[in-house]
């Protein structure tokens, strides 16, 4: 069996980007291979595509999942395939994700605190979308959720890895003014930390 195929096929058959481990499983069934060896034919694939200048690419997420994307001349052309498309995110739904995106892992109160209104039924709607996932608690009084962008988040965006996320000095307000916004929150939970007058929340309710 030729490890470039068979990584080819299963790649494709995929409905989601799959990991390297998973390949690297389905692949042990046949023989013997190393995640070194499926990741170097992902990477000799992805150079092929690239070459051929099709319809589709192959996109590897931070190194450790793989899929087949449409290559972005024929994005509209998908769109129209594909007309019943959930609804367009809101612009609060993408200040959200920004503020999840680049302060991950954030809380709720955290960006309800930057954006100033309530956040809840937004971050529910980010959360069925497989935009952002709950990623731990942080060790603070009621213990509240923090969450996190996805690999779904890469893939809608286009994105490779976090690290492909366009600098935030590119945005307004200038990273200054964010800092201070950032420092203030952070006074902010301390001083909420501090106060034993307030009782602990159970939890974040949607």
């Amino acid at each position: 069996m030729k490890i470039e195929a068979a990584v080819e096929a299963i790649v494709f058959a995929s409905p989601q980007p799959i990991s390297l481990t998973e390949i690297v499983e389905l692949l042990e069934a046949e023989e013997s291979v190393t995640t070194q060896e499926v990741h170097q034919s992902l990477l000799a694939l992805q150079k092929h595509y690239e070459t051929r200048k099709g319809g589709i690419c192959l996109r590897i997420f931070d190194g450790t999942a793989a899929q087949f994307q449409t290559t972005e001349p024929y994005q509209d052309l998908m769109q129209r395939m594909f007309s019943k498309r959930p609804r367009p995110l809101s612009r609060a739904a993408q200040e959200t994700l920004a503020i999840a995106a680049y302060r991950q892992p954030v809380t709720r109160a955290d960006i309800e605190f930057i954006r100033g209104v309530d956040a809840g039924s937004i971050l529910k709607n980010l959360l069925e979308r497989d935009l952002i996932q709950c990623v731990g608690r942080k060790d603070d009084a009621g213990r509240p959720l923090l969450f996190g962008t996805t690999e779904e988040f890469l893939r809608v965006y286009g994105l490779s890895s976090l690290a492909d996320l366009m600098p935030i000095e590119s945005f307004q307000p200038e990273r200054d003014k964010l800092e201070k916004a950032f420092d203030r929150i952070d006074a902010f939970e301390e001083e909420m930390a501090s106060d034993t007058s307030t009782p602990p929340e159970a939890g974040i309710v949607f």
